[in-house]
């Protein structure tokens, strides 16, 4: 089976709205990014075991209820914990890295990520549990100033604020129901890949096995896009924050026009030809660079939305 029609473009743009980290990188050692975690998860402990009584204080320095100190706690815990899981991921990389350089010093695809040679199959029930996570932190994170701003009866402007963020909670909520009707509504799909890992100077073939319960697809798209990803620093003094970045350098797209049946025994072949000045896989760098193919499908009910990681590399010498 192939798609309809097929377009490209250039134009570099940045992609609102994404929260996954493609990279392992974390701009920190990863010592260093262990002793930062641990920070907030014995601070977070020991204000638990305040809020818990177990380590007494005068009760004249609270001014909030024990089971504020609780959840705050806990808080401060779930981001050392965070932070301890991105450095796992930093370490579990240099590792690879350091046994192929010596056993493998050519292979540079995968002393860069952990590929199946085969192809990419993206974790099922990986981001609904990432998004539950997220909007049950969320939560937590909020409950602590709704307290403040509706139990203490805080200002109007408080108020106002975080009864926005409130409904961002919400909406983090439903994205996170949606993720998780996805997963149990559509079985594994994967590519195939029919090369590896793909030259830059090569023409790129790939094969798309969807999931078992897609069978009649009203239209869709197949994009292929190379993206680069960093971490940009936001305000000054108090107020700044720290955003991830994903700007699209370069996109391919196959369409699906118009309505499309499927078996789960039938492939979708997309072939294309990568620009002249494509880039290079990089995913261990500080500033990632990846391929990925992204597959949107209209169906009744719930849409089918995945992504998938292509090696794209320079060819070996």
């Amino acid at each position: 089976m192939t798609p309809h029609r097929f377009e490209s473009s250039s134009i570099r743009r940045r992609l609102p709205g994404r929260t996954e980290r493609r990279g392992a990188a974390t701009g920190l050692s990863t010592p260093g990014n262990f002793a930062f975690g641990g920070v907030f998860v014995l601070v977070g402990l020991a204000i638990v075991l305040v809020g818990a009584k177990i380590i007494p204080v005068d009760p004249k320095g609270v001014h909030a209820p024990y089971w504020m100190l609780t959840v705050c706690g806990l808080v401060f815990a779930l981001a050392g914990l965070v932070i301890w899981g991105m450095s796992w991921r930093q370490l579990a990389s240099e590792k690879r890295q350091r046994q192929l350089r010596s056993s493998r010093p050519d292979d540079l695809a995968l002393a860069d990520y952990a590929w199946d040679p085969r192809g990419f199959v993206p974790s099922r029930w990986g981001a609904p549990a990432k998004a539950l996570g997220l909007a049950a932190f969320l939560t937590l994170f909020l409950s602590i100033f709704n307290w403040f701003a509706f139990i203490e009866n805080g200002p109007v402007m408080l108020k106002a604020v975080i009864g926005l963020f409130d409904l961002a909670a919400i909406w983090v909520w439903c994205r996170a129901g949606v993720n998780m009707l996805r997963a149990m509504k559509f079985g594994d799909s994967r590519v195939e890949f029919l090369k590896f890992p793909y030259p830059l100077d090569e023409p790129l073939v790939v094969r798309w096995w969807p999931a078992t319960r897609i069978t009649h697809v009203d239209q869709g798209s197949f994009m292929l896009r190379c993206v680069k990803e960093w971490h940009e620093t936001r305000g000054s003094g108090d107020n700044r924050s720290t955003v991830l970045i994903h700007e699209e350098i370069w996109s391919g797209i196959w369409f699906l026009d118009h309505a499309t049946t499927f078996t789960h025994l039938e492939s979708m072949e997309l072939r294309c030809d990568l620009p002249n000045d494509a880039v290079t896989t990089q995913l261990t760098a500080d500033q990632p660079v990846f391929w990925e193919l992204e597959v949107k499908l209209a169906l009744p009910g719930l849409d089918f939305k995945e992504s998938y990681l292509i090696p794209v590399y320079e060819a070996r010498t």
